[in-house]
C-alpha cells in the first residue's frame, strides 16, 4: 500500500507538471518573413535556427531552402539531396539544383556534377559553361562546336566560359572572324569589359588599343575626327563604327557625315552595317531623316531591333513601301509578330494589294489585343465580347484547390510573402486547361488577389470569360471621379488593369503606390491640388482616395496635352517625354504608339487602349471603335508646352 500510495504521489506530480508547462508556441506566418529576412542578409546562424524552429510549418521547405542555398558551398549533399527529392514538384528544386552544380564546378566534384546537371531545367550559361568544360576534359570534341555558338551568340559570360572558349580557339572553331562577331555584338550593347576578353583573343597585330576603345566610346566625336587618313584595318573599322553609333544618340546628322568621310577606311559592308546602328538610333529619337539613314545600310547586315526601327520611322514619315521592305527584310520569327504582320496588312493595302492585307488581317483578326482589334475593324468584322458568365464547376474548383503549389501559393500571399508565392502560382498554373485556368481565376478572387484573378482569366485559349478578364470593381469610386473630373470611366478603367490590376496594396520597385501605381511626389503634389487634408503615403492603399489621386492627375495631363493616347504615354513615363515624342504634324494614334522609344511605355500605351475598348462595351453595352478611341495625336505644337513643364 505505501508503494502504491507513492505511485499515485509521483504520477499525481507528474501531471501537474505536464499541466504547468507552457504548450510548445504554434509558429507564425510573421516567422517566415523574418527567415527570409535572414537569408538575404546570408545569416547562416539565424536560418539554421529559423529551419529547425520551422520545421513543422506547412511552408518549412522555404527556411530550408533559404539555409540551404545561403550555405551551398558547404552544403551536406545528402541534405540537398533530399531536399531536391521531397521537392521535386515545386519551383525551389531548380533553382537550388543551379546553385549547388555551380558549388560543385568550382569545388571540382565533377562525378556529383555529371550526375545532378541533367536534371537542371532551366537555363544557365554559367553552369552550361561548367558542363562543357567538363566534357572537355573528358575529350568530348562535339563541346567545341557548342562553345563556338555560345562565343557567337556576343552575350556575356561568366569566367567559367572562358576554358572552352579557348578550347574552341586552340582548336581553329574561334578564329579572327568569330571573335570580330562577337566584339561587334558586344559592342552594340555597351558591353566594353566583354570585347575587351574578346580583343585579347585576337592576334596580337589585329588587336585594337584597349585606350583607344575608350576613347571611341567616351568621345566618339574626337575619336572619330582623328581616325582621318588611318590605314583600313578590321580594328580601326569596329572601332570607328562604334564612335559613329555612340555619336548618333546624341547627334546623327554629325555621326552620319564622319562615317561618310572615313567610307574607304570602313569598308562597304562595315559602312552599311555602320549606317543601320546610326539610323536606328537616330529613328528612336524621331529624327527626320533615320529613314534616309537606315536608306544607306542597304540590304545590312542589320543588328538586333535595326530593322523594327526602321518600319518605324517609315510609319512616322509615311512611307509605305519601307514599310513593306523592312518587314520583308525581317527574320521570319520577328515577321510574326502583330506589329508588323498588321503593318504589313496596312501597307499592302496602301499598295493596292486588298486582298493580300485582308488575308494577314483576317489571320490576325481573332487575337484580341491592340492590333487584332484594329485588324478586326479594318476587316468591318469586329465581334464585341460575350459578358455572359462562365460557370466553374465544383470539380474543378477542386481540382484546382488540391494542387500543392496553388495551396503553398495562397499561403504566401498571406504571409505577405509574394516573390515566393508568384512563384508557386505560376508553377501551380502549368499545363492547366481552360476549366481549370477559370476555376483558379476564382480562387484567386477568393482569396483577394484580383491581379491574380485576371492573370489566370486571360490565359485561356478558348472558353474565355471576359468577366474574369475585365473585371470593374470600385465601381462607385471610379464612376464618382471620372465624372468629377471629366475623364472617361473606360479609360480609367483600363489605365488601373495596366497599372495595378485592381491590386489596391501594389508597390512598384520605384515606389509607386495603390490602384493608379502614384509616385510619393506626384501624390504629394495632387494631393495640395484637390486639396485632401491630412494627407499621409499611407491613404494611397485606400481605394476611393488612390483613384480620386490618379483621375485627378491624368485629367491635368489630358488636358495639357490634349490627346488622351498622348496623355496614356504620359501617365506612364512622364509628360514632357510624351510630349518630345510628337511629330511636327499629326500622327495616327497607333503610328504615334508603335513608335514609342520606351519598350515599356509603347506596350503600356497599347494596352491601355484595348484595355479601354473592352471596358467601353461592357460599361455602355455598345461597340466602340478602337481607331476613334486612339484617334490622330496632334503635331507638337498643339500641346501646351508651359503647363506639361509644371507637371510633376
Amino acid at each position: 500500500m505505501p508503494a502504491l500510495r507513492l505511485l499515485a504521489a509521483l504520477l499525481a506530480g507528474l501531471a501537474l507538471c505536464a499541466q504547468a508547462a507552457p504548450a510548445p508556441v504554434p509558429p507564425r506566418s510573421a516567422d517566415l518573413a523574418a527567415a527570409r529576412d535572414a537569408f538575404q542578409r546570408r545569416d547562416a546562424k539565424s536560418l539554421a535556427q529559423w529551419r529547425q524552429r520551422l520545421a513543422a510549418h506547412p511552408l518549412a521547405m522555404y527556411p530550408a531552402y533559404w539555409h540551404l542555398a545561403a550555405t551551398i558551398d558547404k552544403a551536406d549533399p545528402a541534405d540537398v539531396r533530399a531536399f531536391l527529392a521531397a521537392h521535386a514538384d515545386g519551383p525551389l528544386a531548380d533553382p537550388l539544383r543551379r546553385d549547388w552544380l555551380k558549388a560543385l564546378a568550382n569545388a571540382g566534384d565533377w562525378d556529383t556534377f555529371r550526375r545532378e546537371f541533367p536534371a537542371l531545367q532551366s537555363e544557365d550559361t554559367e553552369v552550361a559553361c561548367h558542363a562543357l568544360a567538363d566534357r572537355l576534359q573528358r575529350g568530348d570534341k562535339e563541346a567545341l562546336a557548342e562553345a563556338r555558338t555560345l562565343f557567337l551568340a556576343g552575350r556575356e559570360a561568366p569566367t567559367a566560359c572562358d576554358g572552352p572558349f579557348t578550347a574552341a580557339a586552340a582548336e581553329g572553331l574561334v578564329g579572327p572572324a568569330e571573335a570580330w562577331i562577337r566584339i561587334r555584338r558586344l559592342l552594340a550593347t555597351d558591353k566594353l569589359r566583354e570585347a575587351r576578353k574578346a580583343n585579347a583573343m585576337l592576334p596580337a597585330r589585329e588587336q585594337f588599343a584597349e585606350k583607344s576603345l575608350d576613347r571611341a566610346h567616351g568621345d566618339p566625336a574626337r575619336f572619330l575626327e582623328s581616325e582621318k587618313g588611318r590605314p583600313p584595318s578590321r580594328a580601326a573599322s569596329e572601332l570607328i563604327v562604334h564612335a559613329a553609333a555612340r555619336l548618333a544618340r546624341q547627334r546623327p546628322d554629325e555621326a552620319a557625315s564622319r562615317l561618310e568621310q572615313l567610307a574607304r577606311t570602313v569598308g562597304a559592308e562595315d559602312l552599311r552595317y555602320g549606317f543601320s546602328l546610326v539610323g536606328h538610333a537616330a529613328a528612336q529619337s524621331h529624327h527626320p531623316r533615320a529613314l534616309e539613314y537606315f536608306e544607306r545600310a542597304g540590304e545590312g547586315p542589320f543588328g538586333e531591333g535595326h530593322l523594327a526601327w526602321k518600319v518605324r520611322a517609315a510609319l512616322r514619315a509615311g512611307d509605305w513601301a519601307a514599310v513593306r521592305g523592312a518587314i520583308n527584310q525581317m527574320p521570319a520569327s520577328e515577321a510574326r509578330d502583330p506589329a508588323w504582320r498588321y503593318w504589313l496588312a496596312r501597307a499592302l493595302a496602301e499598295s493596292g494589294a486588298k486582298s493580300a492585307a485582308e488575308d494577314l488581317w483576317r489571320a490576325l483578326a481573332p487575337e484580341r489585343h491592340f492590333y487584332g482589334l484594329l485588324a478586326a475593324e479594318q476587316l468591318g468584322a469586329i465581334q464585341p465580347p460575350d459578358w455572359a458568365a462562365q460557370p466553374v464547376a465544383a470539380e474543378d474548383l477542386d481540382r484546382v484547390r488540391a494542387i500543392p503549389a496553388v495551396g503553398r501559393a495562397l499561403a504566401l500571399y498571406r504571409a505577405e510573402l509574394n516573390p515566393e508565392a508568384f512563384r508557386e502560382w505560376a508553377w501551380g498554373l502549368r499545363g492547366l486547361d481552360d476549366r481549370g485556368l477559370l476555376a483558379a481565376s476564382v480562387l484567386a478572387e477568393e482569396a483577394g488577389l484580383a491581379d491574380r484573378a485576371i492573370g489566370a482569366a486571360e490565359r485561356t485559349a478558348a472558353r474565355h470569360d471576359w468577366n474574369r478578364r475585365f473585371p470593374v470593381p470600385h465601381r462607385e469610386a471610379l464612376a464618382q471621379s471620372a465624372r468629377t473630373f471629366g475623364v472617361d470611366e473606360a479609360l480609367v478603367y483600363g489605365i488601373i488593369r495596366q497599372e495595378s490590376r485592381f491590386n489596391a496594396e501594389a508597390r512598384s520597385r520605384v515606389g509607386a503606390m495603390g490602384l493608379m501605381q502614384l509616385m510619393p511626389a506626384t501624390a504629394r503634389w495632387v494631393a495640395k491640388q484637390i486639396p485632401i487634408a491630412d494627407y499621409r503615403p499611407a491613404k494611397l492603399a485606400d481605394p476611393a482616395t488612390n483613384v480620386a489621386m490618379g483621375t485627378y492627375y491624368f485629367r491635368r495631363v489630358l488636358t495639357d496635352l490634349g490627346d488622351p493616347v498622348l496623355a496614356t504615354a504620359g501617365y506612364n513615363a512622364g509628360p514632357g517625354r510624351a510630349r518630345r515624342w510628337q511629330a511636327d504634324r499629326p500622327l495616327e494614334g497607333a503610328i504615334y504608339a508603335e513608335s514609342i522609344p520606351f519598350n515599356e511605355t509603347r506596350d503600356y500605351v497599347k494596352k491601355v487602349m484595348a484595355n479601354a475598348w473592352f471596358y467601353g462595351h461592357r460599361l455602355t453595352g455598345t461597340t466602340p471603335s478602337l481607331r476613334a478611341i486612339v484617334g490622330t495625336v496632334p503635331g507638337r505644337g498643339g500641346a501646351n508646352a508651359a503647363a506639361v513643364a509644371s507637371l510633376p
